[in-house]
């Protein structure tokens, strides 16, 4: 037997193939008898492994059986689900909490994982409201949390030209400042307990409607007419002296001054700010010196008008006044918290009714350039 033949031999085999060798040795020549002595060697070390290899197995056997040994169990990693305030589970756990219908486990640790803050999406669509305030959407507006000061400039002095080797002198240049506090700005709806019926997105979009359309409506008033006193600076305390348009109807030469009291670098992005009545009363029939009328409408969005080439923004709040000038330049108004929306039964315990609440805390001003207010003449 060749080597490769002696391994895949199993025991039976090896004892057979070595009494045939030892049934040839009597009559073998020398190296046959040497050729069969190292076969009968390699069949017995074979033997012997195979014997130590069903030893093994039979002991291993009798463990087994008698209960020996450790069974070692493996699990997956327990996962927890985090999701952040801009995931749609987080969305809808907030939307179901603020109507108190009861949450899952799942639902319940999402909201603690986003500490309850307003989800993504629901303050996205929020915002989008600015849209339709377009005095609000016109503005500046910021959002920095807590007190702040908007650099403006002071004293700006021109350039001047330096002759050749002489030394340049330093312009005594000045910045100011507007500071802005956080004023609350609150709107408050009770209604019947039966809100809770209400699906998840029909929910989303009475919140939405009902507070944030309300409390941007209050932003843009105060923006028009703050008075400055405990309330944001509205663009009607911006400096009018000598500053007037005819009482009995205003001229296109009153138009003429208000465009050409504005500096130069704000007209590109300039517009008017009037109330519905001072425009369509008004402004409206205004002709120029060939009796073509100044007012232009926009083809493209008819509810759009412009004055002598300048867009003209309809806010009721500003009264008889005219404001015109670059609104992002003259006027600057920080939301220092963004709408939150919070829920409460306690006030309408008999009624079984419910009151959400929307907060924000905001101010503004205007900055003191970029903008000319002019008023009726007494």
């Amino acid at each position: 037997m060749t080597m490769e033949e002696i391994r895949a031999a199993g025991i039976e085999a090896i004892e057979q193939r070595a009494l045939d060798l030892e049934a040839q040795i009597p009559g073998a020549d020398q190296e046959a008898l040497t050729r069969m002595t190292d076969e009968l060697t390699a069949l017995e070390a074979r033997k012997a492994e195979l014997r130590a290899e069903a030893e093994a197995r039979a002991k291993l056997a009798k463990q087994v059986t008698d209960g020996a040994g450790k069974v070692k169990k493996t699990f997956e990693e327990e996962r927890t689900m985090s999701y952040g305030i801009e995931s749609p589970e987080y969305r809808s756990a907030w939307l179901k909490n603020l109507q108190h219908n009861p949450l899952n486990e799942e639902e319940r640790a999402a909201l603690a994982n986003g500490n309850y803050a307003i989800p993504t999406e629901t303050l996205n669509k929020i915002i989008g409201k600015l849209e339709l305030y377009p005095l609000l959407n016109a503005v500046d507006v910021l959002r920095i949390p807590g007190f702040v000061e908007i650099p403006t400039e002071g004293t700006v002095n021109d350039a001047s030209v330096v002759a050749m080797a002489n030394a340049s002198v330093d312009s005594a240049d000045s910045l100011g400042h507007v500071s802005l506090a956080a004023y609350k700005i609150i709107k408050t709806i009770e209604i019947t307990a039966d809100v809770n019926a209400m699906a998840i997105p029909a929910f989303e979009s009475w919140l939405v409607d009902r507070l944030a359309n309300k409390m941007y409506r209050k932003c843009t008033e105060l923006i028009a007419k703050g008075t400055g006193t405990n309330e944001p600076a509205g663009l009607t305390t911006i400096d009018a002296t000598g500053q007037t348009y005819t009482k009995a109807a205003i001229t296109f030469t009153d138009l003429l001054t208000i465009i050409g009291t504005l500096p130069t670098r704000y007209l590109p992005n300039a517009a008017f700010v009037m109330s519905k009545e001072t425009f369509w009363q008004n402004v409206m029939a205004v002709k120029d010196l060939q009796e073509n009328p100044i007012v232009v409408a926009d083809r493209q969005a008819p509810a759009k008008y412009n004055v002598m080439g300048f867009p003209v923004i309809i806010e009721d709040e500003v009264g008889t006044d005219i404001i015109f000038g670059d609104l992002k330049e003259g006027y600057v108004w920080n939301f220092a918290k963004e709408v939150e929306v919070a829920r409460d039964e306690s006030v309408g315990f008999r009624s079984a009714s419910v009151c959400f609440r929307g907060l924000c805390l905001a101010d503004g001003k205007p900055t003191g350039f970029g903008l000319v207010r002019f008023t009726k003449a007494a």
